[in-house]
């Protein structure tokens, strides 16, 4: 089980109209601009649908030099619910996962089980601190407050942003004082969060994590935005990771993102399956 929920939860962490193929390409203009007004536009720029379908999305993952393929589909109902299901490229169906605010289940069809876990399950399998929201916002290229905070929104104030070649970059530590740091081998403890915005469109391009006290990075790269209605998302994901001596990328298209139809993917679990439950351990 555990190799198909590493599989099946990289593969989240990618990613009526359907998407169309014409990629946005333009680098835009960068302007002076506040702190606030940034968070302001990237928001407004935000999908405000409350469901979204991801059909028959492709991956190729490499966990410390093997690599995989599989297929999917996902299906988030924001604040609500996020399902995905990963099946071989045979079309069989492997495991299906619901993610919802206090709980992670999973359906493991390989093993017949049914297990029942909180986000711990997550942080200590993967390189991030994850709780709903935050693996929501990944998935929808939001912004995100990192470390997880009682108050995103608040958290977010805190960042500091500046111009860089052709995006805006957004981070939890003023430039200036992190290279001070850097300079002085002051960095333990310290978790540096950055993003890099592309100018006018006000979409995320790129989410860095670096956790020097754990010698831990993410890297998320967001790219072939496409229009979904009067918004732009992104058809690919790349994600890279390090953690002393482990390593993981990621790379997954969304050839297909619903926002009006009625699909979804359920999560019904057979009797005939053995529980577990990892809640109270």
């Amino acid at each position: 089980m555990n190799r198909l929920l590493t599989i099946g939860f990289l593969g989240l962490l990618l990613f009526g109209c359907r998407s169309s193929k014409e990629f946005y390409t333009n680098t835009g203009t960068l302007k002076n601009i506040t702190d606030a007004k940034l968070i302001k536009n990237t928001e407004e720029n935000n999908i405000p649908f409350d469901s979204i379908f991801f059909k028959k999305f492709h991956a190729e993952i490499t966990l410390n030099g093997d690599k995989k393929s599989f297929k999917g589909n996902m299906f988030v109902q924001r604040d609500h619910s996020i399902v995905v299901s990963i099946y071989t490229l045979m079309n069989i169906e492997l495991v299906r996962v619901r993610f919802q605010p206090d709980l992670v289940e999973i359906i493991d069809r390989t093993k017949k089980e049914y297990i029942r876990s909180d986000y711990r399950l997550l942080w200590e399998k993967f390189m991030v601190e994850l709780d709903y929201h935050v693996l929501q916002d990944i998935l929808l290229n939001e912004l995100y407050a990192y470390p997880i905070g009682d108050n995103t929104r608040l958290d977010l104030k805190k960042y500091k942003h500046d111009r860089k070649v052709d995006v805006y970059t957004f981070q939890s530590i003023k430039k200036g004082r992190f290279s001070r740091l850097y300079r002085k081998e002051s960095t333990d403890g310290i978790i540096l969060h950055e993003f890099s915005i592309l100018p006018d469109v006000f979409k995320v391009s790129k989410s860095y994590i670096k956790d020097f006290s754990s010698n831990t990075s993410i890297n998320i790269e967001y790219n072939n935005f496409t229009q979904v209605q009067t918004y732009l998302m992104p058809n690919r994901i790349m994600i890279d990771g390090n953690r002393d001596g482990y390593s993981f990328s990621l790379k997954i298209n969304f050839p297909t993102i619903d926002v009006t139809s009625n699909n979804s993917i359920g999560f019904k679990v057979s009797k005939k399956y053995d529980v577990k439950d990892l809640l109270h351990e």
